[in-house]
Parts: C-alpha cells; sequence; structure tokens
C-alpha cells in the first residue's frame, strides 16, 4: 500500500513538474514573440505605391542606385494634396541623401509629415561639384524609431532630357571613383 502511495505521488510530481516545464516552454515562447514583434514595429513602412498601381511596378528598379551616404541637401515641401498640412507648404528642412539614381532617390531626415496623399517635394543636392536641383513626389516612408530619422522615397517627375543625361554623367563618375577606391584598397 505504502509503495502504492509513493507511486501516485511520483506521478503527480511528474504530471505537475511537466506542465510546470510546459508553462515555462510557452513563456519564453511568448516572450521571445513579443521582442520580435516590436522590433518589428520599431521599423514601419507606409507607401503609396502598393494603391497607386500603374506607377510603379511592384516596387521594381528600373535604374541603378548609388549609395551616397548621408549627402547633405536641402528639401522644400511644394504640394501637399492634405489641405489640413498647408500650413507646412513650402516648408525647407535639411536631410541627407542615402542613395540616388536618375528616376529617384531615398532621402532621410527627422522630420515626419503623412504620404497617403500626395506631396511633391524640390531637393538641392551636390555631388561631385555639381549642383541639382530635383523634383519628384513622395512615394514611401519608412519610419526608423531607433535613431528617430524617417526614410522617404522619391520618385522624379518631368525631368529634362538633358538633367537626365547630366545626372547620368554625374553618376557614373561616382561609380568610377568608388571602383577606383575599392581597387585601391584590393592592390594594397
Amino acid at each position: 500500500m505504502l509503495i502504492l502511495i509513493e507511486m501516485e505521488l511520483f506521478v503527480i510530481e511528474f504530471i505537475v513538474m511537466t506542465q510546470i516545464i510546459i508553462s515555462i516552454i510557452a513563456f519564453v515562447a511568448t516572450i521571445t514573440f513579443y521582442y520580435k514583434y516590436t522590433k518589428l514595429k520599431d521599423y514601419k513602412k507606409e507607401s503609396r505605391t502598393s494603391t497607386d498601381s500603374g506607377i510603379f511596378e511592384d516596387n521594381t528598379r528600373h535604374n541603378f542606385r548609388i549609395n551616397l551616404h548621408h549627402q547633405p541637401c536641402l528639401i522644400t515641401l511644394t504640394h501637399l494634396e492634405n489641405s489640413q498640412l498647408s500650413q507646412i507648404k513650402n516648408k525647407q528642412f535639411y536631410g541627407y541623401v542615402d542613395n540616388i539614381s536618375t528616376s529617384g532617390l531615398k532621402f532621410l531626415c527627422n522630420f515626419n509629415f503623412p504620404v497617403k496623399d500626395r506631396v511633391m517635394i524640390k531637393l538641392n543636392i551636390t555631388i561631385k561639384s555639381y549642383s541639382f536641383t530635383l523634383t519628384g513626389e513622395i512615394i514611401r516612408k519608412e519610419e526608423h524609431n531607433q535613431n528617430k530619422q524617417i526614410a522617404y522615397g522619391v520618385h522624379f517627375n518631368k525631368m529634362s532630357e538633358k538633367e537626365r543625361i547630366r545626372s547620368t554623367k554625374v553618376l557614373n563618375e561616382v561609380i568610377v571613383e568608388k571602383k577606383k577606391k575599392s581597387n585601391m584598397v584590393e592592390i594594397r
């Protein structure tokens, strides 16, 4: 009888320990999921391209992009479709161009504004002593909560053929210069 009671106690202890272990595993899985979810929440994208079919196809890029690694620029908000934002029309602020192509660019700044409605900008930038004034529409927004920077994707509009050729020439010069630097590093 004593052996039977001890065996029942062992089974009960085994069941309780199993439930505790399962609870700990579930708790760890919940915490892991929570931290992964909050990390994904820190990086939020907002885009007009998903609803505006016909502007772009699946955000594919037809032109090569060049990383400029925080090239300073001056941005001016020239048109805001949302009439509630009329007070910030013609607002100027500084930012940094992260990458650029002949069809668009990505810039970073601390200024946060919505892009659900059409937002047009004018951007002044100097690349290799060439000054450019580019106009375009903001089509994408990426919020990076960790460093308080917001990235905006811009699609250039109505660039003249002469400006497109000039920008292509300058961007090609940047590529050649970067390639030379990388080859010099490899030789050493």
